[in-house]
């Protein structure tokens, strides 16, 4: 949510949305969509950032799965990835609500900053959208500032509880090894009636001795990847540490016994033979990463267990039929320089034309006075 919710503002300062489908709406944006402990949600905020985060999704999934991806089953689950959505953000404000209610015994609050920058990138927004748009969006002013208020206060709050972790390490639990391995699959085939079909110990013995002599190939020249290409495979070079649990075990345990430069003999995995290199026993930049991911997982913690406290004793309340009319018939996007600039030049050629059929007009309304004083003139 932190990264989601400090992108949206910046967003937000120069964005301008397109939609699509029918205009118009009927539907009353002041009824409460939701409330926690008696504070009501407005259907107008959750409708806004609703259509946001559709704006952010249609940039990322409509070319996978179409423009109409919203109205789609796209987890199996039986219901449309749009409804997903919506509960997901009417969560999100849900959360939103209870850390602007308890925000303060925290000691955290907005500044004059905070209210500026929030007040900038509102009206920002709203200049650069129409009024169809807005309207379809809820997005009024009053809406639009509290949802950023509301976005600003819970990254302020993540960055808080961020600062009351442990920063201490153990250096065992974050040290990375970097290896490079070689995998030749020994699950068998497939026959014309899908049976799978053991290999048989002379397969077998072939796929140990291809590998064996890809070792041999590749100490002598000091490159395993060229080696395993010599004879169509591949070498895969990657890091791991005490915790990882992606890497077959007996391919983890092999390369435990290994130290910088050497090689392994053939391991014999879960489906598959393996020839390990050790690159380093342990990898500096990989450490620090890993370092970093283990306080990001402590800094969420700290977060989350704040949180979820809060939540536990919270009273919310949803009225799903309140929810439930916001659809997704109407498909929102962010404008292209492209497409502004052709609205910009569109506008430009009709001011040009209404200026141009002005300017006939005048001459026409010259012409007739012209014509009828000399009229008057020859009387």
């Amino acid at each position: 949510m932190k990264k989601k919710t400090a992108c949206l503002t910046a967003l937000l300062l120069a964005a301008s949305m397109m939609l699509g489908g029918c205009s118009g709406s009927t539907i009353d944006y002041t009824a409460e969509a939701a409330s926690v402990d008696g504070v009501s949600i407005p259907l107008a905020e959750l409708n806004f950032y609703l259509r946001y985060q559709q704006v952010e999704m249609q940039y990322m999934y409509a070319s996978y799965f179409g423009d109409d991806f919203m109205n789609q089953d796209l987890t199996g689950t039986g219901s449309v990835y749009g409804e997903t959505v919506r509960d997901s953000v009417l969560e999100m404000l849900e959360d939103f609500y209870v850390i602007e209610a308890n925000a303060e015994e925290l000691g955290v609050s907005l500044d004059e900053d905070d209210e500026s920058t929030v007040s900038d990138a509102a009206l920002a927004f709203l200049a650069a959208n129409d009024s169809d748009t807005l309207s379809l969006m809820s997005a009024d002013e009053e809406t639009v500032t509290h949802v950023l208020e509301l976005i600003r206060l819970q990254v302020k709050v993540y960055n808080y509880l961020a600062t009351t972790i442990d920063t201490e390490v153990d250096e065992e639990e974050a040290a990375q090894k970097r290896i490079t391995y070689v995998s030749s699959s020994t699950a068998g085939t497939t026959d014309d009636d899908g049976n799978t079909v053991d290999l048989t110990d002379e397969e077998l013995e072939a796929i140990r001795t291809e590998l064996e002599t890809i070792r041999d190939e590749a100490e002598e020249s000091g490159d395993l990847s060229t080696a395993a290409e010599d004879h169509e495979l591949s070498a895969t070079t990657t890091t791991y540490g005490a915790s990882d649990e992606t890497l077959d075990e007996d391919l983890k345990a092999a390369a435990d016994e290994l130290s910088d430069g050497e090689f392994s003999d053939v391991v014999e995995g879960d489906g598959y033979y393996y020839l390990v290199y050790m690159e380093s026993t342990y990898d500096e930049d990989a450490t620090q990463t890993e370092i970093e991911s283990i306080l990001e997982e402590r800094e969420q913690a700290a977060y989350d267990d704040w949180l979820d406290a809060l939540l536990e004793e919270a009273e919310i309340v949803v009225n799903d039929s309140v929810v439930a009319q916001l659809d997704f018939e109407r498909i929102f996007t962010v404008k292209t320089e492209e497409e502004e600039t052709s609205e910009e030049e569109t506008e430009a050629e009709t001011a040009e034309d209404t200026e141009d059929e002005n300017a006939e007009e005048a001459a026409e309304e010259d012409t007739a006075v012209e014509e009828t004083e000399a009229e008057e003139s020859e009387e």
